[in-house]
């Protein structure tokens, strides 16, 4: 992500100015004009928020994006990993374009944990996007306490 990213959000990400990890505060499998979006199913509230802070060019086909990762929990979480892919097109069948990992640790009940990736795609890659209707698919893992949760989210981008 970008989250961040991160988180790349951590995750969290951008492609072509579009956050990869979104607004998004838990998964859901809600529609939106976006695209779908799903995650793994955890049991209670969300255990985490994904936020996007900035996105700042850094050429025609990268992004520096800031992002943060909340622990939503009332207890804190360890071992905190995140990883973020971005594929070109509607799911994630299709060609993987960026990926990161972005270790965070342990964040206390509330915490916060901010951080800023490259996201920068090679010019075939972004062909890739553009050759898939400018659909991308940004999927999201959060590992943590030897749990995993998963968000998805299609976005339009070009």
């Amino acid at each position: 992500m970008a989250v961040a990213v991160v988180l790349v959000g951590v995750a969290g990400v951008a492609v072509f100015g579009i956050g990869l990890l979104g607004p998004d505060r838990a998964p859901t499998n809600s529609s939106t004009a976006d695209g779908p979006r799903a995650a793994t199913p955890t049991p209670g509230p969300p255990p985490f928020a994904l936020k996007i802070d900035e996105i700042r060019d850094c050429g025609r086909t990268c992004r520096d994006v800031t992002s943060t990762l909340r622990n939503e929990q009332q207890t804190s979480a360890t071992d905190i990993g995140v990883t973020a892919t971005i594929y070109a097109g509607r799911g994630t069948g299709g060609t993987a374009v960026w990926d990161g990992y972005e270790w965070v640790g342990d964040l206390d009940a509330g915490g916060t944990y901010t951080t800023t990736q490259q996201v920068s795609l090679s010019l075939g890659d972004a062909l890739a996007v553009e050759r898939a209707d400018g659909w991308i698919t940004i999927q999201t893992t959060v590992e943590y306490d030897n749990r995993v949760v998963t968000f998805t989210r299609e976005r339009r981008v070009a």
